[in-house]
């Protein structure tokens, strides 16, 4: 009955239904005691005080500001109409007797009217009792009426008449019922003669002692006014609607009112001024005092037993009730997904069999993160009846069960709810007039005959069920779920573990705990680092901690900064599992990394989406994978529409930088695809070290990149001639020092060191420009190569003055570790006050 819209779901649990057609068509004073079940007793008083006879009871409201009592009288006058209390049209009067509190003459003017002459320059009006003949009259904050009119007030309410201001001797009448309200205490703030005159008394509960499903009533009505008011459909995350269920409101619902239709002004704001693709709002949109809500969840004694919202909502600009949306915010569908990285790539300059592999690339990547998630946005498949029409998933079963016949195989329940949402998104696309097209339906028609010779039979079943005609480019979408497959259980069981190691006595362990208190799962695991702990201890305890929880998958590690960032090379050796590092990592960091982890995202897919919203610093370090050395530096330029572009480039870098032809080389190769770029770079990489890397997009994060336009107008040469001549100087210094160190291969040295300079130069504040390094990466080299050969690092010399300086201390002795673990050696304090020296006179000299 439901489905068919013959009932209505209320929230809460248990589940209620009310009849659709008696909802639809009820005053709204029975629909408010529906959904507002603390009302029920006032609501029943306020109707037996209106239906009382002769002519009803006179009624004080009371209750806090904002409680809703304009609006309680305004709905118990619609009701007398709809009841025939009142004749339709009758009137319904308010007036805030706060208004006139400073001039009672005046206040008693207006509801009583003015004799012309009752004093000076008095004409003759109305009062708010005639104008009221007939109907209610309204008068809220009563308590601020003077004595006198309180009794003039019980004389009306007696004997029906009244005088106007400066009349004596004659007396009027006016069928008025008198409704009444006020935000204090009645008891010490009326006259007792006149609150002995209305014997009906209703209370009005704040928000506070309502129920949170009341309260999750106000909030879904509220944004539904606003999204017909705006005429715009409103996406509302669950967060938000979280913490407007649970922020402290003073005010009641008035305020809550208010501050749900400022955020959906300023969400509209940003919508019509283009900075959102439509009306959208999440917790950042919040104002701090709302977003407070989601930190007083768990206090509230009924949060646990309440169904909370679990996805975002629209709220329709048709009206209606809010329904989930399909996909989440970045992901509309695969085709607002083609169309905005088709809008991006064309940005960028990207056209022709390059656009098209870079599309056919994204749509893979789409079709498999969207399986994985989709349990976020479904949990059953009552979820999934909420959001399509049912002749849509009456069609679903039908194309899922002709595929399993046709390809002999199971399809798991995941991709049953992903095509039909698929399908519903497409319907609606067509409907709209907006085009379906698939870049690759070439591509996809010949890896795929099987699959798509059943997708062009499930389209032909489509196009009759729904009487609409559906694009050939639709069977290549549908052929995208076909061959979709799910991985292997031991590989669903298998996670990327994710550690967080931070300086500081339980900072590690308390952001841990926050996540795993926040997913609800002991996915994180934490290292604390004392700032006095020994590096090399900490490493020992991270390598203990991995271990045990590893897998295959590998793990990522959350640091805030240091030799913490070093470990992951180490471990990855080692452990013999891939392991990543992200540093200056905070606590929503390692929530997203916790996320995605548990719905088995890969290492990398976990890395890049962490590592992209994050500033350069975040980026992994670049050290020597397997320590070679390389005689010869490269740049590489790399290009997706053929090898005569990388040629091209090429021949421009060959004319413009000076290079030395004995160190340099330029290498052009042609890509097809991410993977074999990474396959093309390793291998180039085993015999030269490269560089730089030109191309349209960053291949490795690692290397600096340059874009394709900024070396054709040449606005890159500088940079590029600056890195090639430091490069150059690293390699002549390099060979300069094979005849002088024993124990040390100066070419395999200098990069880690380097490294590792870079490394300690972000974190003290300013990045090394070209040359700043050199004496210090030659003092490195010279250190080593003594410490190798077993000459003992003094401690002796050293006052303790370095350690005036005690953040550049900390930071400069954890910096060194990587190098320390490497080598196996001790730089002892006596080196750590030189190199300390270095920086602090280097950051002088920038500073003057």
């Amino acid at each position: 009955m439901w489905r068919e819209g013959k009932v209505q779901k209320r929230p809460g649990r248990p589940v209620r239904f009310a009849v659709a057609g008696n909802r639809a068509t009820a005053p709204r004073l029975d629909r408010l005691a529906a959904e507002q079940p603390s009302l029920a007793m006032a609501i029943e008083q306020g109707k037996a005080a209106l239906l009382y006879p002769p002519k009803g009871l006179p009624m004080l409201i009371v209750g806090e500001t904002g409680t809703g009592k304009s609006m309680f009288a305004e709905l118990l006058h619609e009701f007398a109409v709809a009841t025939g209390r009142f004749p339709p049209g009758a009137p319904f009067v308010t007036f805030n007797c706060a208004d006139y509190a400073n001039n009672p003459q005046l206040l008693l003017g207006q509801l009583f009217g003015i004799r012309k002459g009752a004093y000076t320059g008095a004409h003759e009006q109305k009062g708010l009792l005639e104008k009221a003949d007939g109907g209610i009259l309204f008068l809220d904050e009563v308590h601020r009426l003077p004595a006198e009119g309180q009794e003039m007030l019980f004389t009306f309410i007696d004997r029906g008449v009244y005088r106007r201001l400066g009349e004596t001797d004659t007396e009027r009448k006016a069928d008025v019922l008198l409704i009444c309200a006020t935000t204090e205490n009645p008891e010490s703030n009326l006259l007792k003669t006149f609150r002995r005159r209305i014997p009906m008394h209703i209370w009005l509960p704040p928000l506070e002692k309502r129920t949170l499903e009341e309260r999750y009533c106000l909030v879904m009505q509220f944004f539904q006014q606003e999204a017909v008011r705006l005429g715009k459909d409103i996406h509302v995350s669950a967060n938000a609607l979280r913490a407007f269920l649970f922020y402290p409101c003073p005010n009641n619902v008035g305020q809550l009112k208010a501050d749900i239709q400022l955020v959906c002004a300023k969400a509209y704001a940003d919508y019509v001024t283009g900075k959102k693709e439509n009306v959208r709002i999440q917790r950042a949109d919040l104002s701090f005092e709302v977003q407070s809500g989601l930190l007083l969840e768990k206090k509230h004694p009924q949060a646990a037993s309440f169904p909370l919202p679990h996805g975002r909502c629209v709220f329709s600009a048709h009206g209606g009730e809010c329904r989930p949306e399909l996909v989440n915010d970045d992901q509309q569908s695969i085709y607002d997904n083609i169309e905005r990285k088709y809008s991006e790539l064309k940005k960028q300059g990207v056209t022709g069999d390059e656009l098209d592999l870079l599309l056919e690339m994204d749509i893979e990547r789409y079709v498999s993160q969207y399986m994985k998630g989709l349990h976020r946005r479904i949990r059953d498949r009552c979820d999934l009846e909420k959001m399509i029409a049912p002749d849509v998933l009456s069609l679903t079963e039908a194309l899922i069960a002709y595929a399993e016949n046709k390809l002999e195989r199971r399809f798991p329940e995941k991709v049953m709810y992903a095509l039909a949402l698929h399908i519903q998104t497409a319907l609606n696309r067509l409907r709209t007039g907006n085009a379906v097209t698939h870049p690759q339906l070439n591509q996809v028609r010949t890896a795929y005959k099987k699959e798509f010779a059943v997708a062009l039979d499930c389209l032909q079943l489509m196009e009759e069920q729904m009487r609409i005609d559906f694009p050939i480019d639709e069977a290549g979408f549908l052929t995208m779920f076909f061959v979709h497959r799910d991985e292997k259980q031991e590989e669903q069981e298998e996670r990327v573990a994710v550690v967080v190691i931070m300086h500081g006595n339980g900072v590690a362990s308390a952001m841990a705990d926050v996540v795993n208190k926040l997913l609800a799962a002991a996915c994180v695991q934490a290292v604390d680092m004392p700032l006095d702990a020994d590096p090399k201890q900490v490493y020992e305890q991270v390598k203990a901690v991995l271990q045990p929880v590893a897998s295959t998958k590998g793990a990522l590690l959350l640091v805030d900064m240091g030799s913490l960032v070093s470990f992951a090379h180490f471990l990855e050796k080692e452990l013999a599992i891939p392991v990543k590092v992200i540093s200056a990592a905070s606590t929503p960091h390692v929530l997203e990394a916790a996320r995605k982890a548990m719905l088995g995202y890969s290492l990398v897919d976990i890395y890049n989406e962490v590592k992209t919203a994050a500033p350069y610093y975040m980026r992994q370090p670049f050290w020597e994978e397997d320590g070679a050395e390389q005689d010869r530096l490269a740049i590489v330029t790399a290009c997706l529409t053929g090898k005569g572009s990388a040629l091209a480039l090429k021949h421009i870098l060959e004319t413009y930088l000076q290079l030395d032809e004995q160190l340099w080389e330029i290498i052009p190769i042609h890509i097809v695809d991410e993977k074999e770029a990474q396959n093309r770079l390793s291998n180039i990489a085993k015999h030269v070290r490269i560089v730089a890397i030109v191309s349209h997009f960053r291949l490795d994060e690692r290397i600096p990149h340059f874009a394709l336009d900024e070396v054709l107008s040449l606005k890159a040469m500088k940079e590029i001639q600056a890195l090639v001549d430091d490069e150059e100087m690293y390699m002549h210094m390099a060979r300069e020092l094979d005849g002088h160190l024993r124990h040390l291969s100066s070419g395999r040295a200098i990069p880690v060191i380097r490294a590792v300079l870079a490394s300690i130069s972000q974190e003290i504040g300013f990045p090394s420009q070209s040359g700043d390094m050199a004496g210090l990466v030659l003092h490195l080299c010279c250190l080593l190569d003594r410490l190798l050969a077993g000459e003992p690092s003094s401690d002796a010399g050293t006052d303790g003055g370095c350690r005036e300086h005690e953040p550049l201390y900390t930071i400069v002795k954890e910096g060194l570790f990587p190098l320390e673990q490497r080598y196996g050696v001790r730089i002892g304090e006596n080196e750590l006050c030189h190199i300390i020296r270095f920086f602090r006179s280097l950051r002088q000299k920038r500073d003057t």
